[in-house]
Parts: C-alpha cells; structure tokens; sequence
C-alpha cells in the first residue's frame, strides 16, 4: 500500500480538530544485544514432588540405584540415575563408596519443602531501543528498507561494557516476564557481551497538525505506527518522538517547513526573524548543549536563597539531580520546579515518586504541575514548553536546554543545543515569572 492509500485509511480514524499534515515512513534505531546469564529456575511442581520422593526414599535407607528402583516399583533405567546425578549437580546429595546420601541442603528441602531453585547459565536475547536506551523484549528479525535512518542517541561502541551499565533491572524484569514470573536472572557480566549489532525497524511517521481554527488552542503531535495490517500505533514511540517534534519530522521531510510560515502574517515579526537584532556583550553569554548543562549543575550546588527551574518534562535524567535538589533544601534554598504540558504530559514515575517525596518532607520545596495550577487558577495555558532557570538574582538561562530531561553525557550524539546565561535584570525576570504564572497565589518568593 502507497502513502497516499494509508493516508486515506488513515484520515478516516483522524482525531478531531487536526489534519494528517504529513505520513513519511522511516527506520528507528534498535541494538540486539545477547548476554549469558546466570538464571534461577523453578521446575514444575510435579518434578519437586519427585525430588523429594527421591530425596525421603534415600534418606530412609534406600541409598543403592536398584534398592532405590525396587523399593519405588520402578524398572533400573537412565531415568532414575538422571535424576540422581542432577540433585547431586544442585547440591542435594553426594555418591560415596557406591550410595547416594541426602546432603544438609537435601534435607532442609525435605523439612520446609522450599521450591528447589536451580541456578543455569543461558544465553538471554533483548533489544535497546537506542533513542530513549530502554531494554525492550528481543523482537524477530529487525527488517528495514529505509534510507530515513533515524540516528541513534546511545551508540556506544559495539560490545562496551557501557550500553549495559545501570541495566540488571530492567534485563531481569524482561527475563521474568518472558518465562511467565517461572525463572528469574540473577546476574550477567556486561564486560562480556556475547552479541551485539545495530539494527533499525521500519515504521510510519504521522504527524498531526491542528486545523487553521485550532492552530492558537493545541498543539500539534506524531502517531508512531506498524507496518501492519492495521498500521497500530506505537505508543512508546509516539510519546517519544512527539518530544522531540518538529525536529525528528524535518530531518525526513521533503515538504517546505520553514520555521518563518508559521509567523508571516505578523510582518513585524518576520523583519526581527530576517534582520535579527544583535545580543548585547555585557550581561549575556551564549552557552553551547555542555555548558548549559554543566552551569546548571553548577546553580543547583551554589544557590544560596532560591532557584526556579522550568521544564517541560521530567525525565529519568532528573534523578541525578535529586541529591543536589536535596542538599539545597537543607541547607534552606527555595527551590521550584514548574512542569507539565497538556497533551504531551509524560513523566518518569520513580523520579517523580522521589520529587514527590522531597515536596512532602521540605516546606521550601515547590513542585508545581503548571497544566493543573493553570485550570485551578483560570489562566488560559496548557503548559509549558519554555526551558528555564533561575539562580538568586545572579542570572537565569533561557534556550532549547531541556533541564530535566536531557540525558546525555559530554562525547556521545545529541542534537544540537543553545542558551544564553543573562546575568542583567535578573530579579525582574523573577517577577515576570510570577505575575505570567500567578504563581503569588501558592507561594511568596
């Protein structure tokens, strides 16, 4: 089926008040990676009850193959010495001088009647996806066609120890769930990788945008979809890409996107946009994708009364913050987080739980989910997607810098990045904040 016939299908099912603007099928970056893992299997309960028959019987004196054969009614065969070899491998019993004895660990299987755990080794297969580097249950053959290549943000090299840094939980919660909660993986050596390849899977790109009476009011957003049948949505994807919209649809797009469309009804504007003025030396500083980050980092350990950060979403990569957030608030700083955007509103849950937790221990902590204190408060937003801070009345940084989201290290593939660090008219910038964002009605800073 062409695009134009999935357009077709697809307009059909169109949310309201949007508009199919663009479909383009693409290819997102995958690693398939295999491990060998030291796993932790529970036999069917039917074999247990045989193991301990087995254990009980030669504990009562039957410690011979054929007196343990005969006393069972069973026939001398492989059956039975495969058995015994096997609890012996696990620690249950011991041959000497020609008969089998019940270890202490046999026993205490026959008293409490535990579920005898077996520990193997087994190669385990999973993929990462490599935009967002979560472990996501092995897939078949990854199949692509498409010369949209989406670029990888995790692409370390290939068997480094560090694409599984940090990842034991989650690779054993696909192992459990992959063997129905029956076997569970206890470790793996991330340093001895036995497999590791780049892959990319072919999907369809849907970018929704809403229709000319709605353009003030919502938001545009993607639809990531199979190539099935059905073209069934992706949804992990689609909350995924739609942060990183509109740039993810202008790398693949063939149409005309200029940025100045969207403003050349306000002439005004588009002269500042052609003939922009120059930025001041004095008071303000352009700083690239890094020293945003790192002056950030810098804010939160040196703020002395108060810091705001702005963002619209929290992200994993907040939790690397929470001990400089912590320390600040004990030494008495002011610190606000305003986030939140309708829509788009998708947040880490067990770095919220931990921000949650702060909010509730320390009375200087505001944490402020702007799309609800916006409803409570008849200001007519749906959010943020401003990214901003504010240190005391040193200075505050504005630009494209998701603060509590961006996670990524110096040396590894990210998209390019800019703020500018303004060090005048600081203490005025705070009150705009307030008076925009009514915020003196939660709190006095």
């Amino acid at each position: 089926m062409d695009l134009q016939q999935i357009h077709n299908k697809l307009d059909k099912q169109c949310p309201s008040n949007y508009r199919i603007n663009e479909i383009i099928r693409f290819a997102y970056p995958y690693r398939r990676v295999k491990v060998n893992a030291t796993v932790n299997k529970t036999p069917e309960e039917s074999i247990q009850q045989i193991y301990s028959v087995l254990l009980r019987t030669i504990n009562m004196g039957y410690n011979k193959e054929e007196d343990l054969s005969n006393f069972l009614g069973l026939q001398k065969e492989d059956f039975i010495l495969r058995e015994l070899y096997f609890l012996k491998e696990r620690g249950f019993l011991n041959f000497t001088s020609g008969s089998w004895i019940v270890t202490e660990q046999g026993m205490e299987f026959i008293k409490d009647n535990s579920r005898l755990k077996i520990l193997e080794n087994e190669d385990f297969e999973f993929i990462i996806d490599a935009i967002s580097n979560q472990v996501k249950e092995k897939k078949t053959k990854l199949i692509s066609t498409s010369k949209n290549q989406l670029a990888p943000e995790i692409d370390y090299l290939i068997k480094s120890s560090e694409l599984l840094e940090g990842k034991h939980e989650e690779i054993a919660d696909i192992y459990k769930n992959q063997n129905n909660s029956t076997a569970f993986l206890v470790d793996f050596d991330n340093s001895s990788i036995r497999f590791d390849k780049k892959e990319w899977q072919d999907y369809l790109l849907i970018e929704y945008v809403p229709i000319k009476a709605k353009e003030e009011e919502i938001e545009p957003f993607l639809e990531i979809r199979d190539l099935d049948k059905n073209y069934t949505i992706e949804k992990s994807l689609s909350k995924l890409l739609t942060e990183r919209y509109p740039n993810v649809v202008e790398a693949f797009s063939t149409s005309d996107r200029q940025s100045i469309a969207k403003i050349q009804d306000k002439p005004e504007l588009v002269r500042s946009f052609i003939n922009p003025l120059p930025i001041p030396q004095q008071g303000f500083q352009q700083l690239t994708i890094w020293e945003t980050q790192t002056q950030f980092i810098e804010a939160l350990k040196t703020a002395r009364k108060k810091i705001l950060i702005e963002s619209p979403w929290i992200k994993r990569a907040t939790s690397r913050y929470i001990k400089s957030i912590e320390s600040a608030l004990k030494s008495g700083v002011k610190v606000y987080i305003l986030y939140g955007i309708s829509g788009n509103d998708n947040h880490h849950g067990d770095t919220m739980m931990n921000l949650e937790r702060l909010a509730s221990k320390y009375n200087n902590f505001f944490l402020i989910h702007l799309p609800s204190h916006f409803e409570q408060n008849g200001i007519s937003m749906q959010g943020t997607h401003r990214k901003l801070v504010i240190k005391d009345d040193d200075f505050y940084i504005l630009g494209s810098f998701n603060f509590l989201s961006f996670n990524k290290s110096e040396g590894q593939k990210v998209a390019n990045e800019e703020s500018l660090l303004v060090t005048v008219d600081v203490n005025e910038k705070w009150q705009r904040v307030i008076e925009e964002y009514r915020l003196n009605i939660v709190f006095k800073i």
